[in-house]
């Protein structure tokens, strides 16, 4: 801001002053609103990545019990264990 000695100039500095804070804040508020959107865009689509992420791990998984359940032979229970040793 200019310091101005007549009334005049003062008074119209004050005016172009006003003017410019309106304006700076305005773009402030269209600045902040156009984070505000980017923002949600954004953690939108990190879930949307991490939802299809836990659909993968899940079918991982699935894909390991499937796996093991075919690969692991047929165990004897203890008890079935112990009741031929007593044969």
């Amino acid at each position: 801001m200019v310091e101005s000695d007549t009334p005049k100039k003062k008074k119209l500095q004050e005016q172009i002053d006003a003017q410019m804070d309106r304006e700076l804040k305005e773009q402030q508020e269209k600045e902040d609103l156009r984070m505000n959107e980017q923002i949600a865009r954004d953690a939108e689509e990190e879930a949307e990545r991490a939802k299809g992420q836990g659909i993968i791990l899940e079918k991982e998984e699935q894909v390991k019990k499937q796996k093991l359940s075919e690969e692991a032979p047929e165990s004897k229970t203890p008890t079935e264990e112990v009741s031929e040793d007593k044969i």
